[in-house]
């Protein structure tokens, strides 16, 4: 990933009807980086890749790609954009090799070894001859990747391109979008809800909740940012009961006790703690704390501020 931007949303607003979907939405994304775009169903993300489409326009604020204003300059921002929006439109009853030739031919300069080129990136070769109805859904989505890709674009705009997956169609779709990004440099901006997917995925993640910008961080600073003053430590004993009116417990879970701690001062209190659990003649196992804090968790502490994203429709 670069310092390279490549796409910038500044200062976004947009009503429609009485209702106002997006609240003064900014954020930038980089060449060389998949950058998800995250929150709930309705929170505003398919009406911000709307606008940064072209599709619709907003009522104030800004677009640039690669430093061109949308608005201002359609056609020349375009041509540096490859976006799905919703589902990627195919002729059925056309082969996809057929498909990406019908595309070839509104964008200039799209040469046979192009397509040849864009069929490997998504990993279709053995199947590129067959008609678009055999194909998987997973199939179609990275055929509507090779689609969006074929004019060289420098930002590449993907809205919930995981919906309907299964298991090995999200992992080869995700492979893909991390190729495109990090070995050809392109910035890849994928909107989702699905927050386990873009933990796996994103290099940097922007959080928006009711038409609102929460932040945009790398994975590990949403994470942190989320987490409290205090730390859980388990430990595993022979006497839990005894253990756990010793040391003033949280929690009983069979064989093991938990205890929160002020996470400033977290290693010296559970060195009080297992030395108060000896010496009441409670034998300790072992103390473990409890795994990694997830975008998912970061996410809804995140967003709980925000009634968990709104409803906009």
């Amino acid at each position: 990933m670069s310092n390279n931007v490549l796409f910038k949303v500044d200062h976004i607003n947009k009503t429609i009807g009485s209702r106002q979907i997006l609240h003064d939405v900014s954020f930038e994304a980089y060449a060389g980086e998949v950058f998800g775009f995250l929150g709930p169903n309705g929170a505003g993300k398919t009406t911000t890749i709307k606008i940064a489409a072209g599709l619709i326009s907003a009522d104030s604020g800004s677009v640039e790609i690669d430093g061109v204003n949308v608005k201002k300059n359609f056609e020349k921002a375009m041509s540096s954009v490859g976006a799905i929006v919703e589902n990627p439109e195919m002729y059925k009853y056309l082969t996809g090799r057929k498909n990406l030739e019908q595309s070839a031919r509104i964008r200039e300069g799209v040469t046979k070894e192009r397509i040849d080129e864009v069929v490997r990136l998504v990993k279709l070769e053995n199947r590129i001859n067959d008609k678009i109805s055999k194909y998987s859904l997973g199939m179609r989505q990275r055929l509507g990747v090779a689609q969006a890709i074929l004019h060289h674009p420098k930002v590449l705009i993907l809205d919930e391109p995981t919906n309907g997956l299964d298991p090995a169609g999200i992992k080869e779709l995700r492979d893909i979008l991390k190729g495109l990004a990090h070995d050809e440099g392109i910035c890849v901006i994928v909107s989702s809800h699905l927050m386990s997917e873009m933990e796996l995925m994103c290099d940097r993640v922007g959080i928006i909740a009711n038409g609102k910008m929460i932040g945009v961080h790398t994975l590990e600073e949403f994470t942190n940012a989320s987490k409290d003053n205090s730390v859980t430590i388990r430990l595993r004993v022979d006497n839990p009961v005894l253990a756990a009116k010793l040391v003033s417990a949280s929690k009983i879970d069979g064989k093991s006790i938990e205890v929160k701690l002020s996470r400033e001062n977290s290693d010296k209190a559970t060195a009080q703690i297992v030395k108060q659990l000896v010496d009441g003649m409670v034998e300790v196992y072992s103390i473990t704390e409890p795994e990694h804090k997830s975008l998912e968790d970061a996410f809804i502490q995140l967003t709980a501020a925000q009634q968990g994203g709104g409803q906009i429709g």
